[in-house]
């Protein structure tokens, strides 16, 4: 019988992080399975909990509702946390977020191998000063492979190659209780909204999209959180608002089509394997696109760099977008 190996993983936030890292898991798992029964533990913030909710590779998930009690200003919220991360014990605790509180949440648990990234390769460079194992990674590299160089580097392993990574097996699991949309015709699903204004693909440019696919008979989905959309009336889209985790979950792989600036509904489509169109402008996509022969992406800009007045997602054009979503579509018109 294989010998037990117990690892924590954490990534408490946001959405796409948490895809990006939770991906590896699959081939890690795969890899390590060779000489040990892999357990697998993931500690999360609460609001993001239901993205990893059932997922095959997690044996148990743990939601910290670290966000919820600093908005709320509970420490006692704060010390029961840290009173039942003491409880827990790893032969492997792994950092995947690289911040000050993401090591301090690692540091609270109970193991001699405390990986993360080296003081040059992470986000919040004193966190690094917490870790018992550092690996070296260019911070531009792209996002899966740098996940990948940490996870499978504390465990000496050979690295998977970036298109491996690209197209991992199934990873998250899907929420079935939501009955199926009823709409006729190729399910096309747009994502207004994301974390930043200069993420945000532009409402007008949207609703010029949406036009495109009428065009063709189709009715595409518009989903978002906070804004109201203002259309014309002959336009013919349905809305979808106020959606939770779940609910999305039992969405996005109902779809032909998710298109949406490079946010994590969008991401989610590519764990899903649904066909995604991902727009960028102030992030570069050479980092953060998932890109495969059904999860294309467009970029505003050849040459980000974080820029908040980076508002370069608006400069790309609606009809290169729909020209793009016909071919995965198949539509030859």
């Amino acid at each position: 019988m294989l010998k037990p190996l117990k690892i924590a993983f954490i990534r408490l936030s946001s959405m796409g992080d948490i895809i990006h890292s939770a991906s590896i898991l699959p081939s890690l798992f795969s890899a390590l399975s060779e000489k040990y029964q892999p357990i697998f533990d993931w500690y999360v913030d609460s609001i993001f909990y239901e993205i990893l909710e059932q997922s095959p590779y997690i044996h148990k998930l743990i939601a910290l509702p670290i966000k919820q009690s600093l908005q709320e200003r509970k420490p006692k919220n704060l010390l029961k946390i840290y009173q039942s991360l003491k409880e827990e014990s790893y032969d492997y605790v792994i950092d995947l977020q690289g911040l000050i509180k993401s090591a301090l949440i690692g540091k609270c648990l109970t193991t001699q191998h405390f990986i993360g990234f080296d003081y040059q390769s992470i986000k919040e460079p004193l966190a690094s000063f917490f870790y018992t194992q550092k690996v070296s990674i260019p911070y531009e590299k792209h996002i899966l492979l740098r996940n990948a160089t940490l996870a499978f580097s504390a465990f000496n392993l050979t690295i998977p190659t970036l298109q491996t990574l690209l197209h991992p097996p199934t990873f998250l699991a899907s929420n079935s209780n939501l009955s199926p949309l009823l709409i006729e015709g190729k399910k096309v699903l747009l994502v207004l909204e994301t974390s930043k204004p200069n993420k945000t693909y532009p409402q007008s440019s949207f609703l010029e999209l949406v036009r495109l696919f009428n065009i063709v008979g189709i009715k595409p989905l518009l989903l978002s959180h906070k804004q109201k959309v203002n259309a014309d009336k002959n336009l013919d889209f349905q809305t979808l608002s106020h959606l939770n985790l779940g609910q999305i979950k039992a969405i996005l792989p109902q779809m032909d089509l998710i298109i949406g600036g490079d946010t994590g509904i969008t991401h989610l489509s590519w764990a899903f394997n649904r066909p995604s169109i991902t727009l960028f402008g102030a992030t570069p996509a050479q980092r953060f696109g998932l890109n495969t022969d059904k999860n294309l992406s467009l970029s505003g800009n050849p040459h980000p760099n974080y820029d908040k007045k980076d508002y370069s997602i608006t400069l790309i054009p609606p009809q290169e977008i729909f020209n793009q979503a016909k071919n995965l579509l198949g539509i030859s018109q």
